[in-house]
C-alpha cells in the first residue's frame, strides 16, 4: 500500500515540477535545484523525490547531474520529444480539422506502399474484411467510423514507427473530435477509392495504390474544409 501511495505523490511531484517549467518557460540547462532542496520543498522522502525525477527524465524532461555543481537541470528536448508533445497537444483542440485531413492525405501514399511491401496473409484478410464492411455501411452513419477503421488498419502494417505513430494518432484525433461527420461525400468515387486502397494491397499492386492515394487528394474532405 505505502509503494503504491509513494507512487501516486511521485507522479503528482513530477507533474508540478514539469507545469512549473512550463509556467515559468525555463529553457534547456536551467538549473531547478538540487534534490535535497526539491525533496523538502514538496515534502516528501527523497527516494520519492528519486521516482518522479526518474519519471521526467524518461520522457526528457530534465537532466541529473552529479558531483559537485550538480543538480536537476531542464533537459534539451529532442526533435522527437518535440513531436510527440505536439501530438500530445492534439487532445486540446490546438489543430483544425483541415490541418490534420491534409496530414493524413499526404501521408497516406507512404502508408499504402509500406502496407504492399509488409503485409501478411492476415494482415491481409483483415483489410479485404474491413473493405466488404465499409461497402456494407455506405451511405450510412456508420460510414465514416468504417473508413478511419480501414485506414488505421493499414498504417499498422508499416515498420516505421514514426510514420506510424503519427497517422494513427491523427486518425484518433479526427475520431475522438468528429472532425469529418456529415462534411464527407457520400459518393461512389469516393467510396470505390477506398475499396482500392484494399485493393492495393490485398494485390500487392504499387500502381493501383498510387492511383488511389492520387484520387483520394482531389476527392479529400481537406480540400472541402479549406
Amino acid at each position: 500500500m505505502t509503494q503504491i501511495t509513494n507512487a501516486a505523490i511521485a507522479v503528482r511531484v513530477a507533474k508540478s515540477l514539469e507545469d512549473e517549467i512550463v509556467a515559468e518557460g525555463w529553457k534547456a540547462g536551467h538549473f531547478i535545484g538540487r534534490r535535497q532542496e526539491l525533496a523538502s520543498r514538496f515534502g516528501v522522502a527523497p527516494a520519492t523525490l528519486g521516482e518522479a525525477i526518474q519519471l521526467l527524465r524518461s520522457r526528457g524532461v530534465v537532466d541529473a547531474k552529479p558531483g559537485p555543481g550538480g543538480g536537476i537541470f531542464v533537459a534539451a528536448r529532442s526533435p522527437f520529444m518535440q513531436l510527440s508533445d505536439q501530438l500530445l497537444q492534439l487532445r486540446e483542440g490546438k489543430a483544425t480539422a483541415s490541418d490534420c485531413l491534409r496530414v493524413l492525405d499526404a501521408l497516406d501514399g507512404l502508408v499504402l506502399h509500406d502496407a504492399i511491401e509488409h503485409a501478411t496473409d492476415a494482415d491481409i484478410v483483415e483489410i479485404v474484411s474491413l473493405a466488404e464492411r465499409l461497402r456494407a455501411a455506405w451511405d450510412t452513419e456508420g460510414a465514416a467510423t468504417a473508413i478511419w477503421a480501414l485506414h488505421a488498419r493499414i498504417a499498422e502494417i508499416t515498420p516505421n514507427e514514426l510514420l506510424r505513430s503519427l497517422y494513427t494518432n491523427l486518425v484518433d484525433y479526427i475520431i475522438a473530435e468528429q472532425l469529418e461527420g456529415a462534411t464527407a461525400p457520400s459518393t461512389p468515387e469516393r467510396l470505390r477509392t477506398h475499396l482500392d486502397f484494399a485493393a492495393a494491397v490485398a494485390e500487392r499492386s504499387h500502381a493501383l495504390a498510387s492511383s488511389a492515394a492520387e484520387r483520394h487528394r482531389h476527392s479529400s474532405v481537406a480540400r472541402l474544409l479549406s
